[in-house]
């Protein structure tokens, strides 16, 4: 079974229906049909929830969330060894705490890294990548 992993700026994209929302939306079909495992770092998706509560309200922010725990997606708790594991992640790549949460977790799960951060181009030699389109206009 293939396997991904999403950071914020997917979800975000995805919520916002920006560029690259289709490949998240492509992703959570796959996961309900059983072809897929999608996970997000705890870390990560409270990143997702206070960002819409801040821009949107905590009312949009409480929506979100119920209708996203009824989807395929696996939050995953960020304990003790997951927390280690991301401070390595961040000293070896450079990278933001709550970043170093979701390519530690696609490294630790095997899985690809789905994201529209292009600062994780730093991790692409230890993780597999793949990158939403950045959304810039040529």
């Amino acid at each position: 079974m293939k396997r991904c992993v999403v950071d914020a700026s997917a979800l975000l994209r995805w919520f916002d229906d920006g560029p690259g929302a289709i490949r998240i939306e492509e992703l959570v079909v796959q996961a309900a049909s059983g072809a897929m495992q999608i996970s997000v770092s705890a870390v990560n998706w409270g990143e997702v929830y206070y960002v819409i509560a801040r821009k949107h309200g905590e009312r949009q922010a409480e929506s979100f969330s119920a209708n996203f725990h009824n989807l395929p997606v696996h939050i995953v708790p960020a304990d003790s060894p997951r927390a280690e594991r991301a401070g390595i992640f961040r000293h070896k790549f450079s990278i933001p705490y709550a970043d170093a949460f979701a390519a530690s977790l696609a490294a630790s799960e095997r899985a690809t890294l789905v994201t529209s951060d292009y600062d994780f181009t730093r991790v692409a030699d230890a993780v597999a990548v793949e990158f939403l389109p950045s959304g810039k206009k040529a």
